[in-house]
């Protein structure tokens, strides 16, 4: 069995900022990340969302090409990710010949099993520019919410699905003029209505497994009543329809970047069946609220209209939103800091454990002042940095015979590494990381309950023995979150991080004389920093 893990594919026209990244690619990295050290079969795919409007219109901004464009900002966002530490299996790009040859595939089934209708629809015309604007390409006034930048397809401020059709006094994006007419033309669409029913005994059916955001607002809009969603837009860019009579129309962008990761991992492997359609195997998938409607309604329904023996998506995981300062992440209005900005402040891996110290699982939440001393100075330098310099500095020129432990805090290890195990198996990232928190709390109060620098002999050496137990699990519980500070920790150890597995305190024990080889050729210095003032100084 196989969990196939996936991250919402990243529009590719644009630098992600940590909300982007702490609601999909980093949760589901770490979780990645964390089956494979339980030695588990895992796959993590994801990829770049390259076609659509948002890409079109930047195209035109910078006068090049969308498919140039695209692959340029593909392969920095994919190099961008490697430097935070992710470990893709693959991360491949929605505007390659796999994934198109699987759109046209799940197309032409869904078509022949009747699930494809014609609809007529009112789009919106620029006299100015002389061309349709779809989705992204006209602005105006929400009419839930009232938020004046609402996009064609949807509202950021609210998230709500819109028509260009309900926006309050929209303008053109590209010329900014509101000369518009509104044509009706045809589109193609998936009957979402006739899924109805299955979809509402689908998403009971995995209450447990899913986020409660994302069981509740999939069965409000089944509730609601569903009707047919366009799937073909009036545009250029991205797949041709491979249909007669609609040759000039494209996919829209929901429905080939949701087929993505299927024709990704098809680009990344020839043996992508095994994955994709072993009804054993798992589909576990990471977004964020924002998207709640596409992975739970739209391709759910396609995979199963299909009838081209899929996996479905089993358990979801569906993100709030990362606040900064209390406000909302707008790249619009400068609010927030992208992925390549905040590396200029902090290295990779403190950006990680900050984020899943605060990961938005259960509401929304702010990054803010407290918060960066609470998960930086507090914990990450304080608290854990602490324990491993007080750990290696007294085994630095000691003679470390690992045979005799203290049983009774061997114990309390195993507490912490059971309750980790249980809360990253029911993927509960933040507390996951809080029983590793806990583990070198506990191994600080050891030590200073014990005071080992006043100890001699034996005595001394138990102590010593049973804290190095303890910083070696603290490395491997935290190797998901922090994975280059891990391995540098790992690496005065002796141990590479390829060759490990969770495993409990007693088989450990058995094999630890010959896998923990501590080596300080150098006094020991300090793993990890405080927050830096400049990054500080942003949120005061």
């Amino acid at each position: 069995m196989y969990k196939v893990i996936t991250a919402a594919l990243p529009y590719s026209y644009s630098t992600p900022h940590v909300g982007n990244f702490v609601g999909s690619m980093c949760p589901a990295d770490i979780f990645y990340k964390y089956n494979k050290i339980k030695g588990e079969d895992a796959i993590f795919i994801c990829g770049s969302d390259e076609h659509g409007t948002p890409m079109e219109l930047e195209a035109i901004k910078r006068n090049m090409p969308p498919d140039q464009l695209a692959e340029q900002m593909h392969n920095k966002i994919k190099s961008l990710f490697e430097r935070y530490n992710c470990s893709f299996t693959y991360y491949g790009k929605t505007h390659c010949e796999a994934n198109k040859l699987t759109v046209y595939e799940i197309f032409e089934a869904l078509d022949k099993n009747n699930y494809i209708v014609e609809t007529e629809s009112i789009v919106p015309f620029c006299n100015v520019d002389n061309r349709f604007l779809v989705d992204k390409l006209i602005e105006g006034t929400c009419p839930y919410c009232g938020y004046e930048h609402a996009r064609g397809d949807q509202c950021e401020n609210c998230g709500r699905l819109l028509d260009p059709t309900q926006l309050i006094n929209p303008k053109c994006k590209i010329c900014g003029k509101s000369d518009i007419s509104f044509k009706r033309v045809k589109n193609l669409a998936i009957a979402l209505d006739k899924f109805s029913s299955w979809l509402e005994s689908y998403i009971k059916d995995h209450d447990s497994l899913w986020t409660k955001n994302a069981v509740n607002k999939a069965l409000s809009y089944v509730k609601e009543g569903l009707r047919p969603r366009d799937i073909t837009r009036h545009m250029k860019w991205g797949f041709s329809v491979n249909k007669q009579g609609f040759e000039d129309l494209v996919f829209y962008v929901w429905f080939d970047a949701l087929i993505g990761y299927i024709g990704i991992t098809r680009d990344y492997t020839k043996d992508w069946e095994k994955y994709w359609k072993d009804q054993n195997n798992e589909l576990i998938q990471f977004f964020g609220k924002d998207n709640i409607e596409f992975h739970t309604l739209m391709f759910p329904s396609l995979l199963k209209g299909s009838n081209l023996g899929f996996i479905l998506p089993n358990r979801i995981k569906a993100m709030e939103y990362l606040l900064f300062n209390n406000k909302k992440i707008s790249k619009s209005q400068h609010i927030g800091i992208d992925l390549e900005e905040a590396l200029k402040y902090m290295d990779a891996d403190y950006w990680r454990f900050l984020l899943a110290y605060i990961i938005p699982e259960n509401g929304d939440t702010s990054l803010d002042k407290q918060v960066l001393i609470d998960a930086i100075d507090k914990n990450l330098n304080d608290n854990i940095g602490n324990l491993i310099n007080r750990v290696l500095n007294i085994a630095y020129n000691e003679k470390i015979d690992l045979k005799k432990f203290d049983n009774k805090i061997l114990e309390g290890i195993s507490n912490y590494i059971n309750k980790y195990i249980s809360d990253m198996d029911s993927i509960k990232i933040k507390d996951g990381l809080r029983d590793a928190i806990g583990l070198a709390e506990f191994g600080n109060e050891y030590l200073s309950s014990s005071e080992p620098w006043k100890k001699n002999g034996e005595e001394k050496g138990i102590i010593l023995n049973t804290s190095i137990v303890i910083l070696y699990y603290l490395f491997i519980l935290l190797w998901p979150f922090i994975p280059k500070k891990s391995e540098e920790g790992l690496k005065m150890l002796g141990i590479d991080i390829s060759n490990e597995r969770i495993v409990d305190v007693n088989t450990l024990l058995k094999d630890i004389s010959n896998k923990i080889k501590i080596s300080l050729k150098d006094k020991p210095k300090p793993i990890f920093n405080k927050t830096p003032k400049e990054l500080v100084a942003i949120f005061s």
